[in-house]
This record gives C-alpha cells, sequence and structure tokens, in this order.
C-alpha cells in the first residue's frame, strides 16, 4: 500500500544538508507525511539550534549529510552526542557509499546510512525502524486506467501510439520509479515533454503522482502502458493473418 501518513503525535524531524536542493527533498517526502521537518543548511546552525532548543521541541530524529563544509556530518553528530544535545536517532545521507563502511564513535551503524540519490521507501523504512512508527497506508488503487489516455475503442486507432512514450523510454521510467529516485523520474517526464509533446496528458499525470511520490502508482501505470506498447503491431507491419490448413 501507499504510506500516507502514521499513527500518534507528531513526530519532528531534523534535516541537516547544505545542498538546498537535498534538504528540500526531504521536506517535501516528509511533511505531507505529517512530519514536523526543520531543515538546517549547516552542522554549526544544526548545533546551535540544539543548544536552545527547549525539551518539547527536540528532534526525534535526525538526518545528517557527511560532506558539509565547516563542520563535516561525522564532527557534527560527535558534538551532539559529547554535549548532551540529543539523543535521537541519527542517519547519515551521503553521496558516497564508501563511508558506510567507516567505523565512528557516533553510534552510527550500516543500516543507519541512506546513500544519495534519496530513495523514498529506504527513508521511511528508516524512520519506521527507529521511530516505532505505525504507518497508515491506502489501499492501492487501480490508477492505471485513469492515467492512461485511452485508445478508440475496438481498434488501435492513430491515437494511441501517440498518447505513450516509446517502449524504451518507459522502461527507462520504470528504472527510475523502481529505483525510488525521483529526481530521476521528474528528469525523464522533462525529456518525454520535450521530445513528445503529444504525450503531455500521460507526462501530466505521472508528474502529479511524482510530486506525491506516489511510487506503486506510478508502477502500476507504467506496467499498463508497456503492456499496451508491447500489445500493438510494429509501424508499418500488416497483422499477421492466420491461414486455414489445406
Amino acid at each position: 500500500g501507499q504510506r500516507t501518513g502514521y499513527v500518534g503525535d507528531r513526530r519532528r524531524i531534523w534535516v541537516v544538508d547544505n545542498e538546498e536542493a537535498d534538504r528540500g527533498l526531504l521536506v517535501r517526502i516528509l511533511e505531507p507525511l505529517g512530519f514536523e521537518v526543520t531543515p538546517f543548511a549547516s552542522g554549526v546552525d544544526c548545533l546551535a539550534g540544539l543548544r536552545v532548543c527547549p525539551p518539547a521541541q527536540q528532534p526525534h530524529a535526525v538526518f545528517m549529510d557527511l560532506a558539509m563544509p565547516g563542520l563535516d556530518g561525522w564532527a557534527s553528530l560527535h558534538a551532539i552526542r559529547s554535549e548532551g544535545l540529543s539523543e535521537a536517532p541519527a542517519a547519515i545521507v551521503s553521496a558516497n557509499a564508501f563511508d558506510k563502511a567507516l567505523e565512528n564513535d557516533v553510534g552510527i551503524a550500516p543500516e543507519d546510512f541512506i546513500v544519495k540519490p534519496v530513495r523514498v521507501a529506504e527513508l521511511l523504512d528508516w524512520l519506521g525502524r527507529r521511530l516505532s512508527l505505525q504507518w497508515i497506508e491506502t489501499e492501492r488503487a487501480s490508477t492505471a486506467e485513469a492515467a492512461l489516455p485511452s485508445s478508440p475503442s475496438g481498434q488501435g486507432g492513430d491515437d494511441a501510439p501517440k498518447a505513450l512514450p516509446s517502449i524504451d523510454v518507459l522502461r527507462t521510467l520504470e528504472d527510475q520509479v523502481h529505483a525510488g529516485y525521483i529526481r530521476g523520474v521528474h528528469k525523464v517526464l522533462d525529456q518525454i515533454a520535450a521530445a513528445e509533446p503529444q504525450c503531455e496528458p500521460f507526462v501530466q499525470r505521472l508528474r502529479a503522482m511524482a510530486k506525491q511520490f506516489q511510487l506503486d502508482a506510478m508502477a502500476e501505470v507504467l506496467r499498463e502502458a508497456l503492456a499496451r506498447r508491447e500489445g500493438e503491431p510494429a509501424a508499418g507491419v500488416p497483422p499477421v493473418q492466420a491461414q486455414s490448413g489445406s
């Protein structure tokens, strides 16, 4: 099912990353699910925030980038722990997968690493584990039919092939969705919109789903689109006629 929220009190999440785009991505993923998200552009800002933060506003979890100018993620976490500023579980969000194997003195285990580009499911799975969340999920509705442009009933029609991107492009899009790479999904949709303007209704539907991080729904739409595309006769090739035996 699609995770739409969680049971219980609102949880506070702090996001520490010097890249505005990366901070914004986590905010857009988490806020619609009911989290109160506070972004910080540096470890220094995060430490300053914790030092003046009343107990009732302390974060329940922290997402910490590693490669930041000034005070990097490791030094920031070390200061947080050594000064007793917060005991909230922390996840390292890093573009470098090799950081996962590094030993550290701040209690970060390999499963507390999230490698960029961030995968939505991995992010939420970590929060679910560390905060013991009970997710609210909706049944996966059959959104595929609603999202796909309809071809004229009973015939392939010239409009049907035009309404959907090519099989190769659909598979590329499907790969991005399965990987949970929202930024990659938007990039492919931009390419489709530029190269195949006739696919605009399809692009708009998927873009709306991507903005809501509805990965399951997008995967279903793409399965349906691929099935439709693969069922079309090749361009210019007449359907094979069954021959009666002589």
